[in-house]
């Protein structure tokens, strides 16, 4: 069976966080990086296939540079479509060195402070009963070698469990002594056995309401990852106008209303040629930026 509309992945970190080779060493290969050499707003795709089904999951990835900032826009109401349309997460944070207790306090509140962020953003946008994945992911720095967890695991085995998340330490190999996969083979498990099936209402046409809230969802997804892009930038800019960074989001937002726009103009059309328009007309409101 293929999975023609599967839901989303979203693959999130800090900047420091090895994205990229995760990502490559998932999928085989590397996701899109911008001039910057950025990859937060931009999408990947997963090929799947198991005894059951095949599907080409796309992967949202994005950087959280303010855990705050990132936390206040995903929560806002134009993001609701691109968190319910997800499926699962993968939130990724940085082993260190075991040196001090303070480096391990650091570690472990910045893991509890990101699952925390996560469930927030999940609560408000879809309740209590949502269903999906949800990893984290303990990370060696990109140009170091597999490092030690500074806490045990089975603390943050606990920590994440409390947070509804599955700990994986990606650097981990083997099977551990129950015969569990671990490390990428543990992430790969996961979201193979993972329900990527995108939920349809029950009075809705299943393959019309499944494809266009596709459409509409990653039209979102698009411009939501250009306002994030844009907003990590700003913030690393100092010398920008103090008026830039609202002039900036102001205009994503407008954006975003005229994709709505787009969707109701397209609404009547043919599965394909609602494809086509939307594709056209959502390049062209890129450009424009």
């Amino acid at each position: 069976m293929n999975i023609e509309h599967p839901r989303r992945l979203l693959v999130v970190g800090r900047p420091n966080c090895d994205l990229i080779g995760l990502i490559k060493n998932l999928t085989g290969s590397r996701p899109t990086q911008d001039a910057s050499g950025s990859i937060a707003g931009s999408i990947h795709e997963w090929h799947l296939t198991t005894p059951y089904y095949t599907a080409d999951i796309p992967m949202w990835i994005d950087e959280i540079v303010d855990l705050d900032q990132w936390k206040a826009e995903f929560s806002k109401p134009e993001a609701r479509e691109v968190i319910e349309a997800l499926g699962g997460w993968i939130y990724c944070f940085n082993k260190v060195p075991p040196s001090s207790m303070e480096s391990r306090s650091v570690i472990e509140d910045e893991a509890r402070a990101g699952m925390e962020a996560i469930e927030s953003v999940i609560n408000k946008a879809c309740g209590y009963n949502w269903e999906g994945m949800k990893l984290a992911v303990a990370m060696s720095a990109q140009t170091a070698k597999p490092a030690s967890l500074t806490s045990s695991k089975e603390e943050m085995e606990d920590l994440c469990m409390n947070h509804g998340f599955e700990f994986i330490d990606a650097d981990a190999t083997g099977k551990n002594e129950f015969g569990e996969a671990q490390g990428l083979d543990r992430i790969k498990e996961s979201v193979e056995t993972n329900d990527w099936n995108a939920t349809v209402g029950i009075d809705e046409d299943e393959d019309n309401a499944g494809s266009f809230a596709d459409e509409q969802a990653q039209m979102n997804a698009e411009l939501w990852g250009l306002k994030a892009s844009l907003l990590s930038e700003n913030d690393e800019d100092d010398d920008a106008e103090p008026s830039r960074e609202d002039l900036e989001v102001d205009n994503l937002e407008g954006l975003m209303q005229q994709a709505m726009a787009i969707r109701e103009q397209g609404a009547d059309m043919p599965l394909e040629e609602r494809k086509r328009f939307a594709a056209k007309a959502i390049d062209d409101l890129m450009k424009n930026v």
